[in-house]
């Protein structure tokens, strides 16, 4: 259907409303060089009309319209000088069946200055954004390596090779153990030291987010997904460790509904933002942990018993430092070199009876316990060697004293014993520890292992270890 008058006429008025507002100035000239269309009175002070058909080298000095018409070579981002003015030109041959018909000059900066300011503003935006990215990968990267766990403890060496070991495929680890065994050091170990080490490390503190909150923290939203949501949208924290790795501490605080659907992200590998319906890619790593042996959260039915089989594929439980007792020592001495760097007279060691102290004190609180008492009594101490007085009362009170053979007597009489080695003197010396504690708790195995520092559970393996178990009785087993 042929277009009407007024229908083209108003085609002509869209056009030429476009052309106001998209170019500070432009031109059309036919093949002869001769001017078409002109929309250049802010620049040239002269009207349309009066110079429709005039050769444009009569209109515009510097013009180069009438050589593009000869080369067809488009000439885009030249500089021309207009009364005094160096504005930013495009000049564009218009082609018709392999023939140059025409050529059109545009003018989208009237002044060159504006270019600058536009490349100064762009060039500040980037600055902003690379800062940006740089602050986000610092807040995403893992922190501690396997050099920063310290132990001589053997059972702690085991753990660190098997974490190693895992580190280097792609399989889900699971880490349990109480709060100060070092947990989040062993997570930020096994990325660190994984092929995903330059992706993201992204830790989630699944105690710290509100129930309601919990998946658009964890898988982000659209705009306006929700009551008080972004209108900008915002990404879920498993988007920004996609090609890294996500740490899930303190897992067994995760809502139960939460976690059918963090299951069904695993093992999809993709997910959909709150109010989305598009289904993202996820390539990502799991590293979980909990100080709350999670198999008693299943049992009881607080934890999903298939999102745990998924998570625990490697497990590592990371034992008490009262567990771990050659570390005791071994650690306090590094934490005294640690903050000793910081004072001017630094003490030279522990006294006898500090270490005493130390080495009897059961740690609840475990390395982190130890590390802040190391750093008080630094602070405090006031003689050549840190002394039992200079460590807090809650520590001396608290400490199961253990009087045991010492260790030189219990040498002299593994001398006549050919052979006795390392481990022999070793289970000597720990019956020894054993008996003096048994006596001390009046038979009680109960209250002896708390005055050791470890699980009576513990204390049963070691006593059936060591020929302990048969002819003792114990008072809470007869209570």
């Amino acid at each position: 259907m042929e277009k009407t008058y007024e229908q083209l006429k108003w085609e002509m008025d869209i056009l030429d409303e476009f052309i106001e507002k998209a170019y500070e100035g432009l031109i059309i000239v036919d093949k002869d060089g001769k001017i078409v269309k002109f929309k250049y009175e802010k620049f040239l002070d002269v009207k349309e009309e009066d110079v429709i058909g005039k050769h444009v080298t009569e209109v515009m000095e510097n013009t180069r319209l009438h050589i593009v018409i000869k080369t067809g070579t488009p000439e885009i981002g030249d500089v021309q000088n207009i009364k005094g003015h160096n504005v930013l030109t495009s000049r564009i041959p218009i082609i018709r069946g392999g023939e140059v018909v025409g050529a059109v000059g545009t003018i989208l900066f009237k002044d060159i200055l504006e270019v600058k300011h536009l490349a100064d503003h762009l060039e500040q935006m980037k600055q902003h954004v690379k800062k940006y990215k740089q602050e986000l990968k610092r807040l995403n990267l893992a922190k501690y390596s396997f050099e920063q766990i310290l132990t001589v403890d053997p059972h702690m060496l085991n753990l660190i090779e098997m974490a190693k070991r895992a580190a280097e495929g792609n399989v889900s680890v699971y880490i349990e153990g109480q709060s100060g065994t070092g947990k989040e050091y062993f997570a930020h170990a096994i990325h660190e030291a994984s092929l995903r080490r330059y992706g993201p490390f992204v830790r989630i503190n699944c105690a710290s987010i509100p129930k309601d909150l919990f998946e658009s923290e964890l898988f982000g939203y659209e705009p306006g997904a929700f009551t008080g949501a972004s209108t900008h949208g915002r990404l879920g924290k498993f988007e920004l460790a996609n090609g890294g790795t996500i740490f899930l501490d303190e897992l067994s605080a995760m809502p139960y509904e939460m976690q059918a659907k963090l299951l069904r992200v695993i093992e999809e590998r993709e997910l959909e933002r709150v109010g989305g319906n598009q289904r993202i890619q996820l390539d990502v790593r799991f590293i979980s942990a909990s100080n709350e042996a999670l198999h008693e959260a299943v049992k009881s039915g607080r934890f999903r018993s298939d999102l745990y089989y998924r998570l625990n594929v490697v497990h590592l439980k990371l034992p008490p430092l009262s567990e771990r007792r050659r570390d005791i020592l071994f650690l306090a001495d590094h934490f005294l070199e640690l903050f000793s760097k910081e004072r001017s007279q630094k003490p030279a060691g522990f006294s006898e009876a500090a270490k005493a102290v130390l080495e009897n004190y059961t740690w609840p609180g475990n390395v982190r316990e130890l590390r802040n008492v190391i750093e008080s009594a630094v602070n405090l101490a006031n003689h050549a060697f840190i002394e039992d007085i200079d460590l807090p009362n809650w520590i001396q009170e608290n400490t199961a004293q253990v009087a045991i053979k010492p260790i030189p007597e219990l040498l002299s009489e593994a001398a006549g014993d050919q052979h006795l080695d390392l481990y022999g003197l070793m289970d000597r010396f720990e019956r020894e520890v054993i008996l003096k504690a048994l006596s001390d708790a009046e038979g009680n195995r109960t209250e002896a292992a708390k005055r050791l520092g470890i699980h009576r559970t513990a204390l049963y393996k070691k006593m059936a270890k060591l020929g302990l178990s048969e002819g003792e009785k114990s008072h809470d087993e007869c209570q």
